[in-house]
């Protein structure tokens, strides 16, 4: 992840589009255009788009063979956020929706106002652009077509053609294109947003074209939908990010009290949170994008996907904007400046198609398979009939999700070969693509498996780090990993070093020499997860205590059985273990015990954490299945709109975080490791978890207060408390993010 967060490409042809993109928009547009002396708008869409469809943009998502440009619908969501970030005013959002409507039909009359739309000489609107789409009334006479009708707002102002839903007297569903000619009237209105176009329409006996009719027509309308809600999100993504870069600029820029402002925690954690939302919208419309794309998409997953853009991209969007404004204080207030355009912009978006409302009501309990689950081998489709043969007898002998169970459940899966399949082939995994990863965990989420395999610290976060710095003796604790013939703990935490882990103070001084050389550990660790039933743990000390506080400090892979140890447990709020305290006295162990270079383990850490924080990816599907189950357990009671709209929002809150984990996982393949930006992942997951379990709480009523049926919903309230501290608190990766990813200062 870069500092630029606007039109992030993700092939090399995607790189050459923005290129082009980019290119035009700077010739022909800049923000500022849209107000001249006298605070006028002076906006030119017609030219622009002009411009615009030069470049491919126009038809880009259509076939070569229907005058497209032969790209792809994900192309269309990379090259709108450039359009966003300018607040370009064009006919993207319309054109789109009629593209996704259109190019779905094999009719004559449909292929020619393609062919017209794709060189950039039709301009449509599309009467889809509220929560449902406006009918008009169709009068069939003679073999001719005639509309009437008023639609309040279309976007766009000099338009050539309108594409609509109408509806005969009969009710049979016809989708019509009308030109605009004789009855038709188009009446500009005023527009919030400064750049976007707004028109009144009035049909009068319009004659009219039907491209399709009844079912086949309803589709086209609801694809179509589809495709303007996706250029609408690709615009506000553009819009979150440069509100979020402009942001940084000032705050890097502007000083008070001597220092830049982005050295104030306040603003350093604002600009965090923006840039979670970025990533998390950026994830969102690139999957209704693949969607779109997909041949084997239903119309039920178009809505769904479209839905979460509505509920989650938007709001973000607003935030974003209102973001922009308050960093920049008194002078973002004013109209010569930019960033009021930007939040127009978004807050324009919460009104059409619906807006959140419609897009949070739009998502389903046991909803349609996504475009990756349709996408699995037939080697997760084995692994889930694997799963519904073997827990309903895990779940006979182990009813509950304790350590000895997970364990079993562990043991079960090594001997069936189905533990740890994203590992590397030669390294005792399969070698799972991103797509059978991500389903290899909802196939564990969605059956209610154990929540984490007794050996989860060891399988996700030591045993990448073994891959990664291990000699290949130490890459032999791998396959007893798997086995569970070795579990690990991580030996970070002190009892004053927890989230600045690098003023710890426990020590190893070498003694002796050459081969015989050891580490003598004295020192102590705390809140160690695990710590009580793990045999080994990947140990962080001090060995040089002269340099500075991240140099002079080793890693060490100790096993817990040596002498000198001692462990305590720790009790969590809820009344279980989990936890321990460790004591190190005159601990030895062997210098084959170093993992990476000596007084490197700074750099050795930073990976383990990273792949910790990567690793609750894998747990994203499990907070869906978490909303799913809480709609189970109340299905026979009556739930109040405010509870119905709370556990939606949780759902969609889950859904996008598994968008996100999906992109995610796809960079950690790319790059062979996580980066910083993976503390976007466990900041939004330690968020979206505690949220769940603070809505199942309080949906449950007086059922969550006592008795067996509500004791899911008091441990989990009670237990996510510490999903905002563990791997690191809130806090610390909203600073991680601010000076790593966007270079605010310390």
């Amino acid at each position: 992840m870069s500092l630029n967060q606007v039109g992030v490409p993700d092939t090399d042809d995607q790189a050459a589009l923005l290129e082009a993109v980019g290119g035009v928009l700077r010739r022909v547009w800049t923000p500022d255009m849209l107000l001249d002396p006298q605070g006028e708008p002076a906006v030119d869409g017609r030219r622009v788009w002009s411009a615009l469809a030069g470049v491919g943009l126009a038809g880009l998502p259509l076939s070569e063979s229907r005058g497209g440009a032969g790209g792809t619908w994900r192309d269309v969501a990379v090259a709108g956020e450039l359009l966003g970030a300018a607040v370009a005013p064009s006919p993207f959002v319309p054109v789109a929706g009629a593209l996704g409507a259109l190019d779905v039909l094999s009719t004559d009359a449909g292929a020619e106002i393609l062919q017209g739309i794709a060189e950039g000489a039709v301009v449509p609107a599309v009467a889809w652009t509220g929560e449902h789409p406006s009918t008009l009334v169709a009068i069939e006479s003679g073999g001719a077509v005639t509309v009437s009708g008023e639609i309040d707002a279309v976007l766009g102002g000099r338009i050539d053609v309108l594409v609509a839903r109408a509806e005969t007297a009969a009710g049979e569903v016809l989708l019509v294109v009308v030109e605009v000619g004789e009855g038709v009237t188009v009446t500009p209105t005023e527009s919030l947003d400064l750049a976007r176009e707004v028109s009144h329409l009035a049909l009068s006996g319009a004659s009219a074209r039907v491209i399709a009719r009844g079912e086949q027509a309803e589709r086209a309308v609801r694809r179509g939908r589809a495709g303007a809600v996706l250029a609408l999100g690709a615009e506000l993504v553009g819009v979150q990010g440069h509100c979020l870069e402009g942001s940084v600029a000032y705050a890097l820029e502007r000083t008070q009290f001597g220092q830049p402002i982005g050295a104030f925690q306040g603003v350093k954690h604002r600009l965090a949170d923006v840039l979670a939302a970025v990533e998390l919208s950026r994830a969102t419309v690139r999957h209704l994008a693949q969607c779109l794309d997909h041949a084997g998409a239903t119309i039920e997953t178009l809505d769904e996907a479209s839905g979460l853009v509505l509920a989650s991209v938007v709001p973000a969007a607003v935030t974003a904007g209102n973001a922009y404004i308050q960093v920049l204080g008194g002078i973002g207030y004013t109209w010569e400046h930019e960033a009021h355009l930007y939040y127009r912009r978004a807050c324009a978006a919460q009104g059409l198609f619906g807006g959140p409302g419609a897009g949070r009501s739009a998502q389903q309990v046991g909803r349609a398979r996504t475009v990756s689950e349709l996408s699995v081998s037939p080697t997760l489709i084995e692994f889930a009939e694997l799963v519904d043969e073997v827990l309903p007898e895990h779940r006979a002998e182990h009813p509950s999700d304790d350590f000895p169970s997970r364990l079993a459940w562990q043991q079960r899966l090594h001997t069936a070969g189905w533990i740890a399949p994203h590992w590397p082939e030669a390294f005792g995994g399969k070698g799972l693509g991103i797509v059978d990863q991500v389903e290899y965990d909802r196939v564990l989420g969605s059956r209610r498996a154990p929540v984490t395999f007794a050996g989860v610290l060891g399988l996700n976060n030591v045993a990448p780090t073994l891959m990664r710095f291990g000699t290949p003796e130490q890459q032999q604790h791998l396959a007893r990993i798997q086995s569970t013939e070795e579990i690990w703990c991580q030996g970070f935490s002190e009892p004053s070093s927890g989230s600045d882990l690098a003023s710890l103070r426990t020590r190893a001084h070498i003694e002796g020499e050459g081969d015989g050389r050891e580490f003598v550990i004295n020192g102590q660790k705390v809140w160690t997860s695990e710590g009580m039933e793990a045999t080994h743990c990947l140990l962080l000390v001090r060995t040089d205590p002269d340099a500075p506080a991240h140099k002079g400090i080793s890693a060490l892979l100790v096993p817990l059985d040596t002498p000198g140890i001692t462990r305590r447990p720790i009790t969590q709020i809820t009344g279980e273990g989990g936890f321990a305290e460790m004591f190190f006295d005159d601990v030895r162990v062997p210098w084959s015990a170093l993992l990476g270079p000596l007084n490197e383990g700074w750099m050795v850490t930073m990976t383990t954490l990273a792949f910790e924080r990567a690793g609750v990816i894998m747990m994203a599907s499990r907070l869906e299945q978490e909303v799913e189950d809480v709609f189970a357990e109340l299905e026979d009671r009556e739930l109040s709109e405010a509870s119905r709209l709370a556990l939606l929002d949780r759902l969609v809150e889950a859904r996008t975080l598994g968008l996100l984990g999906q992109r995610a996982l796809a960079n950690i393949a790319v790059k062979g490791a996580p980066g910083p930006e993976h503390s976007v992942i466990k900041l939004v997951w330690s968020r979206v978890a505690q949220q769940i379990a603070d809505t199942r709480l309080s949906v449950s009523g007086p059922l969550a207060l006592t008795g067996e049926a509500g004791q899911a919903a008091r441990t989990g309230a009670l237990g996510s408390r510490a999903m905002t501290i563990a791997g690191g608190t809130t806090e610390v990766m909203k600073n991680i993010l601010a000076q790593q990813v966007l270079r605010l200062p310390r």
